[in-house]
């Protein structure tokens, strides 16, 4: 098959202030038009030509996919690398600005074109009697996101954070996490007690929970009036398993100060030392405060 790489001679469209159709239109579209081909064609003597041309069609918007996702992924690292060096000043936060909007854009156009393809390779698949495959590489199902992918939309994430916290007040950031039965209260204000005596415009980072050392935590900040910054896990986004890892993920974007992690030695700690870990990894210090035995 010819080279219907999009790497060469071509470059990506900026969509990033134009609206993408809805789904069923494009969906209802490229299946008109697959049927327009099939009356047109079938029963001619250009019946052969058929299968040809809808797998040279299929395959030339399969590699345009690959070509948006290159330029999505390469936006994502520049965020991630402008997250990095944020100093808060103007021009930092339009670059962070302009290349999230690239990337939601991108993301917009690459579902746009998959159901794009999936809808041609149906109606290929119809004409045809065939399974359209791609001449290389795979072919995902739609919205089943890759790493890549995921790293994209979890640096948005980031970057959004990023964006909230310059809107508020000035401050010194403190994370604080811990296991889920965390409870002595008298040692944990002790802690966050030392910890606002050498920031006095501290502001704590906690994960928002009813219980353990998030509920302690806003008790402590209630009374020594400091304010709170509440990054929770995103369960519906990334589900169960993988949302508290990825609340870790956000917390270290926002760069904190230092991150103070307290553990209950009967609970299990895997959450918690992987926000530690992550943070000491990124040059943040950190500290775990294990709850004295009774």
């Amino acid at each position: 098959m010819d080279n219907l790489s999009f790497d060469d001679g071509y470059s990506a469209t900026s969509f990033a202030n134009s609206e993408i159709p809805a789904e069923e239109a494009i969906s209802q579209t490229f299946t008109a038009i697959g049927n327009e081909l099939g009356d047109l064609m079938l029963d001619t003597g250009l019946e052969g030509v058929l299968g040809q041309l809808s797998t040279r069609w299929t395959s030339q918007v399969h590699s345009l996919i690959g070509f948006y996702e290159r330029q999505r992924d390469e936006a994502a690292r520049e965020i991630k690398d402008l997250i990095a060096s944020q100093d808060g000043s103007e021009i930092q936060s339009n670059q962070l600005e302009e290349r999230t909007s690239q990337c939601r854009a991108l993301d917009g156009i690459i579902d746009a074109l998959e159901l794009v393809r999936d809808t041609m390779a149906s109606n290929h698949s119809i004409m045809t009697g065939q399974t359209w495959r791609p001449h290389s590489g795979s072919k995902r199902t739609r919205h089943n996101a890759t790493g890549a992918v995921l790293e994209a939309r979890d640096y948005l994430d980031a970057a959004e954070k990023v964006r909230a916290l310059e809107a508020q007040p000035s401050g010194t950031l403190v994370a604080v996490a811990g296991t889920a039965n965390f409870e002595d209260i008298e040692q944990a204000f002790t802690v966050l007690d030392a910890c606002r005596e050498k920031y006095d415009d501290l502001k704590i980072i906690t994960g928002g929970n009813s219980r353990g050392i998030d509920k302690i935590a806003a008790a402590w900040a209630q009374a020594r009036r400091v304010d709170v910054v509440v990054q929770r896990p995103e369960f519906k986004k990334h589900g169960a398993k993988r949302a508290p890892f990825m609340r870790n993920d956000a917390v270290v974007a926002m760069k904190p100060k230092g991150v103070l992690v307290f553990i209950n030695p009967e609970d299990a700690n895997g959450v918690a030392m992987n926000l530690l870990q992550k943070a000491e990894a990124a040059g943040i210090a950190g500290k775990r405060i294990v709850q004295a035995a009774r």
